[in-house]
């Protein structure tokens, strides 16, 4: 194992029919990776101009997210659209993927080698070999003169790549891919689409019917 690459997103904003072609995508890379990969979602997974956002209040894409194996997710912070406590507790017990806080580390573990992620202020001093930073306010890849790997932002229908070497922790190359038009949909993930499709229209039969144009 001599590299490690982090797959990441943001800006879904509830458009839960993007996932099943993105994770086409997200497979196509995975095959090229030398070593752990990283697949993380950043934020912004929900808009209020989303009719399955406002009616599951917000759980429907990170119930997907954590179908297509994402690592982790991050909530709060930079999101115009925040999720309610009450329905983030719905989902305890209910996912793999770990729900970070925005402004809180999280210590992710793959293949016997732990990476400490940070997100929002700069990095505390700590001993963690290997250190990544979230910072949304960015908009360009890292760069290899960074002393912290940074995260920054990705636009919707992107899919950004960077892949470190191990055990130097230095930049090998980073990437942003626009999903290409024509990605065929990956079945397995377009089923669980129309069940939690299913689910957010019940809830919004329940709440007295939400327009699904909008």
């Amino acid at each position: 194992m001599d590299t490690v690459t982090l797959l990441y997103t943001a800006n879904l904003g509830g458009d839960i029919w993007l996932l099943p072609r993105l994770f086409t995508l997200i497979s196509r890379e995975r095959q090229t990776a030398n070593g752990p990969v990283l697949l993380l979602d950043l934020g912004d997974t929900c808009s209020i101009d989303s009719w399955v956002c406002r009616a599951t209040e917000g759980r429907a894409p990170l119930l997907v997210l954590d179908s297509m194996g994402y690592d982790a997710a991050w909530i709060g912070g930079p999101e115009k659209t925040p999720i309610p406590l009450r329905s983030l507790e719905k989902l305890y017990g209910q996912m793999m993927m770990p729900l970070i806080a925005w402004g809180s580390d999280y210590h992710l573990t793959k293949r016997g080698q732990t990476f400490a992620l940070y997100s929002g202020d700069p990095v505390p001093p700590g001993q963690e070999r290997y250190r990544v930073r979230i910072d949304r306010s960015v908009h360009v890849l890292p760069d290899s003169t960074d002393p912290v790997l940074t995260l920054g932002d990705v636009p919707k229908g992107s899919l950004a790549r960077v892949d470190v070497r191990l055990p130097e922790w230095t930049l090998s190359a980073a990437q942003m891919t626009l999903l290409p038009p024509g990605t065929p949909p990956d079945p397995t993930i377009t089923a669980i689409v129309e069940l939690v499709e299913g689910e957010a229209r019940y809830y919004a039969q329940q709440g007295g019917g939400i327009d699904e144009s909008q």
